[in-house]
C-alpha cells in the first residue's frame, strides 16, 4: 500500500469507522438507559443478576472487571431505589450476595425495551439478515479479542472472565 492510498484510506477504515460509530451507539444507549434512569455500567449490572440470578457481590465485580470500590458506586444508588438487594451469605458472614429485585426486573424490562428501540434506530438502514451477519461479526471479532468461545459471556464485556 503506498502512502497516497493509505492516507486516502484512512476514513474508511473499519477501527476508525467501528470506534465512530461505537461512540454513536454509547450516545443513544446510553440516552435509552438515562430514560429509566440507568447507566449503561447499572443496566449491565441489572442483566448480570438477571442471566446469572444471586452472585456473591466479589464475583459481581469480577464479571464485570470493576474494582470493589467502583461496584460499590454502583449498588448503592441501585440498592437505594430497590431495584437490587445486598444480604449476607448465608454459608460465609463475611460476604454480601446481591440479587435483582422484582423492581429491578420490572426497570430492566423496560430499559431493555428502550435500548431495543434505539439499536433498531441506529440499524434502521439494514435488512434483518444483514444485522444478522453484523451481530455474527461483531461477536467474532468480541469473541476472538477476548479469546473467548462465540456467545460466551456477557455481550459487550471485552476484558472479563466470563467462561
Amino acid at each position: 500500500m503506498t502512502e497516497e492510498s493509505l492516507v486516502d484510506e484512512h476514513r474508511s477504515r473499519p477501527g476508525l469507522m467501528l470506534a465512530l460509530l461505537g461512540a454513536e451507539a454509547m450516545r443513544r444507549l446510553r440516552a435509552a438507559h438515562q430514560e429509566h434512569d440507568l447507566t449503561p455500567r447499572q443496566f449491565e449490572l441489572l442483566g448480570l443478576l438477571k442471566d446469572r440470578g444471586d452472585l456473591p457481590q466479589g464475583e459481581v465485580g469480577h464479571l464485570m472487571g470493576v474494582a470493589p470500590s467502583v461496584l460499590v458506586t454502583q449498588l448503592n444508588p441501585l440498592e437505594a431505589e430497590g431495584l437490587v438487594e445486598r444480604r449476607r451469605d448465608a454459608s460465609d458472614r463475611r460476604r454480601h450476595v446481591v440479587a435483582l429485585t422484582e423492581t429491578g426486573h420490572t426497570r430492566l424490562v423496560a430499559a431493555s425495551r428502550a435500548q431495543y428501540e434505539a439499536e433498531d434506530a441506529l440499524f434502521a438502514s439494514l435488512g434483518t439478515e444483514e444485522r444478522a451477519e453484523l451481530q455474527r461479526l461483531l461477536a467474532r471479532v468480541r469473541d476472538d479479542l477476548t479469546g473467548q468461545e462465540e456467545g460466551c459471556g456477557t455481550p459487550g464485556s471485552l476484558d472479563r472472565d466470563r467462561c
